[in-house]
């Protein structure tokens, strides 16, 4: 059968395998397979089991709402997990999630919570009889009584009231706990702190979570371990941690606590780490300084769901610590030894891993490449990695899935970097095609070796798709990733368009047809490059920076990590922020452009791109807006499936429209 070009409503088609959980015997894995309902305009989401030897997966839960971050209980026979069902009969626009459990064999789900407030993070007990979780519910909202209508006016006091995903921050985020037999909910923490990741040390008296619990906590990275009494609330402090600390992992022996963290040395480019800490408290070593790569995965998709926390897992005889970490465009699973800190590569080869869950010895992960869409994928105690689960493998038949061709260039400095092209269906060589420059987000993020439909849309239109990896991306180590903090639109811009040089110079771009795209901190590159070269043809900018004055106060990080980035606060470096601001430089922008942005973003706010919409207009230069309701920062990965075509349709009307017809020119000499 012949094969086809990637078309945007195959994003409908795509399947996301993610939320993946091993039994504690190692024989079996519990994930949530999500999919897009274009006629519901939400994310689906059911359960499915598969034996960690193979089989074909089943369906644990019915595909009727969103299921998510199954857990097994420490004798697996049960599963808890979360969901929106329920959310529709009772009325509700937006259905929030509870705790259900149901037995590991099937048979009826039972919720245990009736909260008005999203349920997050179930954590059982060793003894199985108690599910911990994270909730911001106050004491008595039940499920049902909150008004979906938004309030006639909110009292704000905190400067933390918003994060983007999560909306308005209404109370503060804390540990509960429910009998797993059924019955009401008892807070374990107190006070006006936000308190997150709970999991329960082997003994069963007390769960270890995260919070900052000082009074600056709104303008604080410091996030640090704490453990309370699981009956009396009673709290003891762990570490005193000056950067974050995040996903804590009691070892199997209790003695030890795991978590990922850093000590901000490198401020906002400082590699996140494996920590440990001993588990009555003291002093927390990081495992992996010598390893300068940072934990988690960079490299993201809109073709994947992963959370936006990494994960680490105990080996059983508490040795080691598995991890996964990017370097130079792939991610791979790692170990480190507790002993001697000796990190060594479990994993290789072109691929993207996230999400582990590990039991008795065995690893299962998420696994992409460049042209194979998210997997699971199995690392046993002994033996190679072999593939679980591949709910694409029918759509992946049908379609054309290119191999993107990596270059490496010099940018500023002569610094050796990353780039990638992907070339349209049916490519020539000898001829000259127009191009798009996508640039990443982050900065502190990367691209790499995963699949991206939208890429894969714009190269089956016929455009050749360049991207690159410039000072900032992580991967690289420290060094490279701090390069960029307090020099946005430096040379980080140099070293991209370096990048494109070189691409030009594989000699089938035209380069008088060349495009620029990017959201994000890609946004802010974008419009900083049309302000200071008239070398593209158009520039399509998402949720986007232009004013880095304005993004102090109005972004949910912008006192905090934007002025670690950027160096300077409004009342003691406007000069500097103005400087550094795409906006200043309007007046010489020449490019048609077109902004988008979503109005539920707190990240990026909406007035950025209003800003620039704005100054554009009024000085008579081309440009278009697109405002997305209802969806946050990350709409072009995670939001509704409504909003995300019609971006897709709209970006390639865009740039067909002023980059002229896409199929390829005669190349000089024909």
């Amino acid at each position: 059968m012949a094969r086809r070009a990637v078309e945007i409503d195959d994003l409908l088609r795509i399947r996301f395998p993610h939320h993946a959980a091993l039994s504690p015997d190692g024989r079996r894995v519990v994930f949530a397979l999500g999919r897009l309902d274009q006629a519901a305009n939400e994310w689906r989401a059911a359960l499915w089991v598969v034996p960690v030897g193979g089989g074909e997966p089943r369906p644990f839960t019915a595909d009727e709402a969103r299921d998510a971050s199954p857990v097994w209980s420490p004798d697996g026979r049960w599963l808890a997990f979360l969901s929106t069902r329920g959310g529709r009969r009772l009325g509700r626009k937006k259905p929030v999630m509870q705790l259900w459990v149901m037995p590991a064999d099937g048979g009826e789900a039972r919720q245990l919570t009736h909260v008005a407030a999203d349920v997050a993070q179930p954590a059982w007990s060793p003894d199985g009889e108690t599910i911990a979780f994270v909730t911001r519910a106050t004491p008595g909202a039940v499920e049902g009584a909150a008004d979906d209508e938004p309030p006639v006016v909110r009292a704000i006091t905190r400067a933390r009231y918003k994060f983007d995903g999560l909306g308005f921050l209404d109370g503060y985020s804390h540990v509960w706990t429910v009998p797993v037999t059924g019955g009401e909910p008892a807070r374990v923490t107190d006070g006006d702190f936000d308190h997150e990741a709970p999991a329960w040390l082997p003994g069963g008296g007390e769960i270890v979570f995260v919070a900052n619990r000082t009074a600056g906590a709104d303008f604080s990275f410091a996030r640090d371990l704490w453990a309370a009494d699981a009956r009396t609330g009673a709290l003891r402090r762990l570490t005193e941690h000056p950067g974050p600390a995040l996903a804590p992992a009691p070892s199997p022996d209790g003695r030890w606590v795991a978590f990922v963290g850093h000590d901000f040395h490198a401020k906002s480019a400082t590699n996140m780490g494996v920590w440990v800490v001993p588990a009555e408290g003291g002093e927390a070593v990081n495992l992996t300084a010598a390893f300068d790569r940072s934990v988690g995965n960079a490299v993201g998709s809109d073709a994947r769901l992963t959370p936006s926390v990494p994960s680490i897992a105990w080996t059983p005889d508490g040795s080691g610590i598995t991890f996964y970490a990017t370097d130079r465009g792939s991610t791979h699973l790692y170990r480190v030894t507790v002993a001697n800190r000796w990190v060594h590569q479990l994993t290789a080869g072109a691929e993207v891993v996230a999400d582990l869950t590990a039991a008795a010895g065995t690893v299962v992960y998420q696994r992409m490449a460049p042209t194979t869409l998210d997997e699971l994928w199995v690392l046993p105690p002994l033996g190679e990695p072999y593939r679980l689960v591949a709910p694409n493998d029918a759509l992946s038949a049908e379609l054309e899935l290119a191999e993107p061709r990596r270059f490496v260039f010099r940018g500023a400095d002569a610094w050796p970097m990353d780039g990638w092209v992907l070339t349209p269906p049916g490519f020539d060589p000898r001829r000259r095609y127009p191009a798009i420059l996508r640039i990443h987000g982050g900065p502190h993020a990367a691209y790499g070796d995963a699949w991206n439909h939208y890429v894969a849309v714009l190269a089956a239109r016929g455009y050749v798709v360049v991207w690159t990896n410039p000072r900032g991306s992580q991967g690289y180590g420290e060094a490279f990733a701090r390069a960029v903090v307090e020099d946005w639109g430096g040379k980080d811009s140099q070293d991209i368009l370096l990048g494109l040089d070189h691409a030009i110079g594989l000699g089938f771009i035209d380069p008088d047809r060349v495009a620029v795209t990017g959201g994000s901190y890609g946004g802010f590159m974008t419009n900083w490059l049309i302000g200071h070269t008239t070398r593209f043809r158009c520039a399509l900018t998402e949720v986007c920076v232009s004013n880095l004055h304005s993004f102090y106060g109005t972004s949910d990080i912008g006192a905090t990590w934007g002025e670690v980035e950027w160096g300077a606060s409004p009342w003691e470096g406007a000069d500097r922020l103005l400087r550094r601001s795409p906006i200043t430089y309007a007046p010489q922008v020449t490019t048609p452009v077109l902004i988008t942005a979503n109005e539920a973003d707190h990240r990026c706010p909406v007035e950025q791109s209003e800003q620039f919409f704005i100054a554009l207009r009024k000085l008579g230069k081309e440009a278009e807006f697109l405002r997305f309701s209802g969806e946050s920062h990350l709409m072009s990965s995670a939001g509704r499936p409504k909003p995300r075509l019609e971006r897709l349709r709209r970006a390639v009307a865009w740039f067909d429209r002023h980059l002229g017809p896409a199929a390829p020119a005669a190349a000089a000499g024909d």
